[in-house]
Parts: structure tokens; sequence; C-alpha cells
């Protein structure tokens, strides 16, 4: 679950409204202007949520897109916490800063605490006949610092941390807590115009980190993660003013491929359930509940047509398909499918959306079933 962000209620920064001037003071006026308030960097919320595996929330935060010292590329910085109908609470911030200098590079983070009442729905690609309710306290952390190379690409070290309490012995194996860390490297092509909305451009990220027992972790792991985005502009509005008309009035077809792994030189059976790929959520095949299916190799491909409505606000199509394997013990299913519409809000000059959502799947059959809906309020967009 990701905590949405939505329209700012308390504001960090200074207050963005024109005065018209007069020559009788008793008549001046002040004038509160949308475009003005997209042009504010630091924005402090309070907010509303909505996921299946959460049901409503509410939470708090603040951020701040801004730029750096000869930088282009907006950075920004988003902290926030909520708290769920469902008695869920998290704080997380994520970064992400550019920065220039004899060898330009960026600083990407992902810090994330949650005290999480949970469900398992077992380590299988097929729908599954039984749930175990379980007590999660989570931390969990990702750095990577990449240093800029020509051509677009980008490439330096990474460490990944997981450390996890559950309260259930048959899912923990009968380990008071899991520890999984370990480093790694990524590597980036980017050429995408815009970071939030982007309107052309393709990204392809992958991360390759090892995890060793000697050194802390509980089982011997490689984890690999292939992220490849494109982004097509299949029509631009006449007579734009600014680029800020140009994307809001664009026709865009984006879409995705994922690829993962978690492999390790013994059982399948030893590696942590929390570190093996999993597909659903508010990212990854909208309209599968989130770890439904789960093991060691995961595959996805996902589609969206982002269409302009009215100015700050627009329109998605979007669907998906993948699904999960256990490399030692194969098993072929239909792919899971999720499709669905949604609204986007901007709510900043740098194109960061407000997302609603409304998603199906090729698994719950019955259209009159509320429960084989996913509705999602989150920040930004799933790719």
């Amino acid at each position: 679950m990701v905590c949405p962000y939505v329209r700012a209620i308390v504001v960090a920064d200074t207050v963005a409204i024109d005065t018209v001037p007069s020559t009788d003071s008793l008549t001046e006026k002040k004038k509160f202007k949308l475009n003005d308030v997209l042009k504010w960097p630091v924005l402090g919320v309070i907010y509303p949520g909505l996921s299946p595996e959460t049901g409503f929330s509410i939470g708090a935060g603040i951020q701040g897109v801004w730029n750096m010292p000869n930088t282009e590329t907006p950075s920004s910085l988003r902290m926030m916490g909520c708290y769920t109908q469902y008695k869920q609470w998290r704080i997380q911030a994520t970064g992400t800063f550019y920065m220039e200098g004899k060898v330009p590079w960026q600083l990407q983070f992902t810090i994330l605490y949650r005290d999480y009442p949970d469900k398992f729905y077992g380590l299988s690609n097929t729908p599954p006949t039984y749930t175990i309710d379980y007590e999660s306290k989570r931390f969990s952390t990702t750095i990577e610092p990449l240093f800029r190379l020509p051509n677009h690409w980008n490439i330096g070290p990474m460490t990944d941390i997981l450390w996890e309490r559950v309260d259930h012995d048959s899912l923990s194996n009968g380990r008071a807590y899991t520890t999984m860390w370990g480093l790694g490297v990524s590597t980036q092509y980017d050429t995408r115009q815009g970071v939030y909305y982007p309107t052309k451009g393709m990204l392809f990220k992958f991360k390759g980190f090892y995890c060793e027992p000697y050194l802390g972790a509980d089982c011997r792991l490689w984890k690999l993660d292939a992220d490849f985005r494109h982004f097509i502009t299949l029509w631009t509005p006449k007579n734009y003013e600014n680029d800020f008309q140009r994307v809001n009035g664009s026709l865009i077809f984006a879409y995705q491929v994922r690829l993962q792994a978690a492999l390790t030189d013994g059982s399948n059976d030893n590696i942590p359930f929390q570190a093996l790929p999993t597909l659903g959520g508010d990212e990854l095949l909208r309209g599968i509940r989130t770890n439904m299916f789960r093991s060691n190799t995961l595959w996805a491909v996902q589609t969206e047509l982002r269409y302009p409505i009215y100015r700050i606000i627009h329109g998605v199509v979007f669907a998906s398909v993948g699904d999960v394997y256990n490399t030692q013990n194969w098993n072929w299913t239909t792919p899971k499918v999720g499709y669905g519409l949604g609204l986007r809000v901007t709510v900043n000059r740098a194109h960061v959306n407000v997302r609603f959502d409304v998603a199906r799947n090729n698994i719950d059959k019955d259209w009159s079933k509320l429960d084989s809906y996913s509705f999602y309020i989150t920040a930004s967009e799933a790719f």
C-alpha cells in the first residue's frame, strides 16, 4: 500500500497570492490563481486514501519539488504517515536528488517503517484457498547513488535492507524476526521527457544485489529486477502557451515490462516470503490484491492510454497481464489480468498527480459483487 497524496490543505511555503494594485487602497483586492498554486515548491497535505488492502485511510505529509543548483531535472522529497481503517500505520520517506559537479549524479532512496495487520495468501500462482492473518512490524530501506555516464546512462552501487518481525511461527520458520540485506549494482538508461508524468522517452533500470548469511542475511540470495518503460506522445495540442499546457493537453500511450527473480543455491522454500516477487497492488497489476500471488520469478506487462479532459484533469484507460512461477516446481496457469479506468489531477508544475483508479481482474467473474472491484486513491503514477 502506498499512502496517497491529495490536494494541499496546509501550505508550507510562501503564500502565492497576487496583489492587484489600485490607486484606491480601499478597493485593493487579492486574487487566488490556479497557476500560483501549481508553482508552490513545498506542499503540506492532509489526505484521505483507499485501497483493497487498507480500506479507508487518513494521513498527513509534506512534499517538496525543487531544482538543485545548475540542474534542469527537478529533485523531490516526500515524507508522510498514515493510519488505516484496518488499524495499519506506516511512515515513509522517498526522494530523488539530482546533483551537478565534475561527475553529475543522483541519489534515490526509500525509507519505510510500518506496523501492519496483514494477510498471507500462500506461495503460488493459483488463486488462494486460504489466508493467514498476521501482525507485521517492518523496516526497509533502499539507497542508490547513481553516477551519470554518456548517452543517458547512470550506474552506481546500491544497498537493500529488510527487517521484519512476524507474530506467526509458520510464516517466520520459527525465527523471531527476518533480516535480509544485500549489496549490489544499479544501472539506469533514462531519456524520459518529464519524471513524474513523462510524455515521451524511455526508462530502463536493472538492479542486482546479493545477500550473504555470513554477513547477517537469513539466506543466500541473488535478487534481480529489470524494469523497462516507454512513453509515446500520440497527439499534442496546437497553440499551447507553455510546456505545462503541452503536457496537460497531450494524448500519451505508455507501457511497462517488468521482470524479477529471487534465486538461491538451496531450496526456494528457504527464501523468506518477504523477499519473493509479488503481483498486485496499486502499481503492478492493479485489480489484483497485493501479495495474492507470490513466487521466486515474476513477469508483467502494463499499458496505459492517458488522455486530457480539462486543464489539470486527465483520464486513463489501463490493462496489464503477468504471473509468478516457482523455478524449482514449475506450474503453468492462466496469466493474471487487470484492467480499469482512472482520473488524474495535477497538483504542481512538476506534474505530480493525484491518482483515482478503479480496476477489475480475470479471476473475480461476478460483476455485481463490489468485492470484485479494486479502488485506489494514491499519489503519483503506477509507472
